[in-house]
C-alpha cells in the first residue's frame, strides 16, 4: 500500500524549511513532493514549481493572486498532477507545517474512500480562545491543511470541480464568501460520493481545535484525550509567541511538542512566516495602542465612579 501513495505539500520557497521537516517525518518508502510557489533557487528532486504544471489556468492565477493565495489555490492542480502517473493510487496533502507521527492510520482510512477530509471541530461548543461557532461557520467547517484523494472517477470529478472554483475564487475575503480554498470544502459531503469526514481526534490537531483536545505523552507516544494516538499535528498557528496563543498551547499539554517542532525547523534555518487565520482575524496590537486603550479605559472608569455622574444618572 505504501509504495502507491504520494505525499505532497505546497509552500513558498521561504517556507521550504517546514517542508523539509514534514518530509523527514514520513516513512522512508513514501514518495514526497513539494510544490513551490514563486521564484526559487532551491535544488531538490522533490520540488515541483508551479509554472511547470501543465494547466492553462496557472498563468492567469499567477497574475491574479499573491503568493499566499497561490499556495492555497494551486493545491487542487498539484493533487491532480501528482495523481496522474499510473503507479500512484492516492495522494495525501499535508500543510508544510505538519509533523506526521502515524501515517499508517491515515493510509488505512485512505484505502476506503475517494476523498478524505477532517472537520475543524468534532463537538459542539459555545466559545473558545480561538473563536466562537460563528467564526467556524464563516471560515469553513473542514480543514484545508489536509486531504486524501484516491484515484477514481469520483476523485477526478471533485478535483476538476475544485480547480474551476480556485482559478478565480480563492481570495481571502470573508465578506464575499471566500476563505482561500477552505470554504469550498463545505460542499464535499453533499456533492461527492464516496467521501469521508474523519472525526478521529488524533488527526489534524492544531490551534483551532486545541480547546477540545488534551495531549499527553505516555509509553513513548502522544495521545489525544487519553484515547486516540496522535497521527499528525499542524503547527501553522502555533508558531506565534503571543501570550494568548502560548496559553492555549500550554493548557492543551502541547508545549513540549510545539517547542520540539520549532527546534526541528530552526535546524533548517529561521522559522518562516506563514498564514494564520486567527492572527488575521485577531491582529496583535502595538504596545502603544494597547497602552492607549488602557489609559482610555481608566478615564472611562474614573468617570463612571465620579460622584456627580452618579447623581445625574440616578
Amino acid at each position: 500500500m505504501a509504495g502507491t501513495t504520494l505525499v505532497f505539500t505546497v509552500c513558498t520557497a521561504e517556507q521550504y524549511p517546514f517542508a523539509q521537516v514534514l518530509a523527514k517525518s514520513l516513512p522512508n518508502d513514501i514518495t514526497f513532493k513539494a510544490g513551490i510557489i514563486g521564484a526559487s533557487k532551491l535544488a531538490d528532486a522533490a520540488i515541483v514549481k508551479l509554472e511547470d504544471l501543465p494547466y492553462a489556468e496557472i498563468a492567469e492565477m499567477q497574475k491574479r493572486y499573491d503568493p499566499n493565495a497561490l499556495v492555497h489555490a494551486s493545491k487542487a492542480f498539484y493533487a491532480d498532477y501528482f495523481l496522474q502517473p499510473e503507479q500512484v493510487e492516492r495522494v495525501i496533502y499535508f500543510d508544510s507545517t505538519t509533523l506526521v507521527l502515524d501515517l499508517a492510520a491515515v493510509l488505512r482510512k485512505a484505502a476506503e474512500y475517494a476523498v478524505v477530509l477532517t472537520p475543524r471541530l468534532t463537538r459542539k461548543f459555545g466559545q473558545s480562545a480561538y473563536g466562537d461557532e460563528k467564526m467556524f461557520l464563516n471560515t469553513g467547517m473542514y480543514d484545508n491543511g489536509f486531504f486524501v484523494i484516491s484515484k477514481s472517477p469520483d476523485a477526478f470529478h471533485f478535483l476538476k470541480w475544485w480547480q474551476q472554483r480556485l482559478t478565480d475564487r480563492a481570495y481571502f475575503d470573508l465578506c464575499s464568501g471566500m476563505n482561500l480554498d477552505q470554504l469550498w470544502l463545505n460542499y464535499v459531503p453533499i456533492l461527492f460520493e464516496n467521501s469521508c469526514i474523519c472525526k478521529n481526534t488524533g488527526w489534524n490537531v492544531g490551534l483551532h481545535n486545541l480547546h477540545e483536545r488534551v495531549l499527553t505523552y505516555q509509553n513513548n507516544q502522544w495521545l489525544v484525550n487519553q484515547r486516540e494516538t496522535l497521527a499528525f499535528f499542524n503547527f501553522k498557528e502555533c508558531l506565534d509567541d503571543r501570550a494568548d496563543i502560548q496559553k492555549m498551547i500550554q493548557q492543551s499539554g502541547a508545549t513540549t511538542l510545539v517547542n520540539a517542532y520549532k527546534a526541528k525547523v530552526k535546524h533548517n534555518g529561521t522559522i518562516p512566516s506563514v498564514f494564520s487565520l486567527r492572527n488575521v482575524l485577531n491582529p496583535a496590537e502595538s504596545a502603544w495602542r494597547e497602552g492607549l486603550k488602557k489609559r482610555l479605559k481608566s478615564i472611562v472608569d474614573a468617570i463612571s465612579y465620579f460622584p456627580i455622574y452618579h447623581k445625574i444618572t440616578k
